[in-house]
């Protein structure tokens, strides 16, 4: 079974290489050391402490106008004339916290590396982002996705993707780029960090995927029961490459989230239908159109009690009633009258890399490069100081698949 999926990896996935991790030329690398992370979002204040020797400083004018030892235990506010951080009063609308070397800010009780930047709304509330180095945002986000005492080859294929979803997200036009919740990437800051998952993102500092010298958004997922989905039926705007197209995966069949079961209230499915500005009326029943290549729905039909019928993507259903409450769109329902039971495989949206299949695949004897290249056909190794100019990259060397 591995031989044939290591000659599957060579003849139909593609090759992931790497190159050494060092500038060339002296050019300049395109994508920046750092990335601003959304942790407060229009809050009305914020805890903070300081352990450290630490500056303020006016990120308008960029001109320091406090310093400090310590700071322990105070509030930061809004007031009309400025932004008060414990009985001082700074006349600015952005306030960055940069601490020495050895030191770190706690916000609301989470420490974080790097600066911290407070940030006055437009609608009078306050926005934190934390300006961290790439690396040690990576070491605050693998604790959350995977667990550190996983194989530390899924560790790194996990590493990778993250740290190549990070890049991926850069704005420079927006006052932070990544927020830390489900919608970027889970970020816990100084306090997720473990001696694992630090050395998985330590081993490959600086890799990411590239397709055709371009960075691409390597979504990852838990559970994906049997084949991953393409990334054009969950989000229609998403790049339609190789690396993002479905493949067949065998190696999760471990994960607690293989099959689950669901029962809903017809009554409460209606609700929520409402809620989202679908108006039905009593349901009568609920029945799948068609799926897409992967197994998953694409399509259900709503039927109600006075004969209308509403036809919704499996995908915007799957929303509505709530991502964690119905685990994936694979799934067959079962009418029991005013109820209805979904017997449903895997957990999450399906796209790129299935987390414990990249598991399987460790347990298995397979490494983080041919994780990566099984889950992302025909993508590209590389670190990304290589990236001179958006969108160009050096070609990467092919990379031997063996253990």
């Amino acid at each position: 079974m591995r031989r044939n999926i290591l000659l599957a990896l060579i003849l139909t996935t593609g090759v992931v290489a790497a190159v050494a991790a060092k500038e060339s030329n002296g050019a300049k690398s395109y994508y920046p050391e750092k990335i601003r992370v959304a942790i407060v979002r229009d809050s009305r204040e914020v805890d903070l402490n300081i352990h450290g020797r630490y500056a303020v400083r006016d990120m308008t004018t960029g001109r320091v106008i406090g310093r400090g030892d310590f700071l322990e235990d105070t509030k930061v506010r809004l007031l009309k004339r400025g932004i008060l951080m414990g009985l001082d009063v700074y006349h600015v609308t952005r306030l960055t916290i940069e601490p020495d070397r050895d030191s770190f800010a706690v916000i609301d009780g989470r420490p974080f590396r790097g600066e911290v930047t407070f940030i006055r709304t437009p609608d009078n509330h306050i926005t934190v982002v934390n300006d961290i180095d790439v690396e040690d945002y990576v070491k605050g986000i693998l604790y959350h996705e995977v667990s550190h005492r996983w194989p530390m080859e899924a560790l790194k294929a996990q590493a990778v993707a993250s740290r190549t979803y990070a890049l991926y997200s850069l704005n420079p036009a927006q006052p932070y780029d990544v927020t830390n919740d489900i919608y970027s990437q889970v970020y816990g800051g100084r306090g997720s960090e473990r001696y694992r998952t630090d050395l998985a993102v330590d081993y490959t500092r600086g890799q990411v995927l590239t397709y055709r010298g371009k960075i691409f958004p390597t979504y990852f997922h838990a559970t994906c029961a049997g084949m991953t989905e393409d990334a054009r039926e969950v989000w229609p705007q998403a790049p339609d490459i190789p690396p993002l197209m479905g493949v067949p995966c065998s190696f999760c069949k471990m994960s607690p989230h293989y099959y689950w079961k669901r029962n809903f209230r017809l009554k409460d499915i209606q609700e929520a239908l409402d809620l989202h500005g679908y108006k039905v009326g009593l349901i009568k029943g609920i029945s799948i159109i068609d799926r897409d290549r992967s197994g998953r729905i694409k399509n259900l039909k709503i039927t109600q009690r006075n004969g209308n019928e509403l036809v919704i993507k499996g995908v915007d259903f799957r929303n509505i009633m709530g991502p964690n409450v119905v685990d994936s769109n694979n799934y067959k329902i079962v009418m029991k009258g005013y109820y209805v039971d979904f017997y449903g495989r895997g957990w999450g949206h399906g796209v790129g890399m299935c987390q414990w299949g990249a598991l399987g695949m460790a347990k298995q004897g397979f490494n983080y490069k041919q994780i990566l290249a099984y889950y992302y056909p025909r993508s590209v190794l590389i670190n990304y100081h290589e990236l001179k100019t958006p969108g160009t990259a050096k070609a990467g060397h092919p990379a031997a698949f063996v253990k």
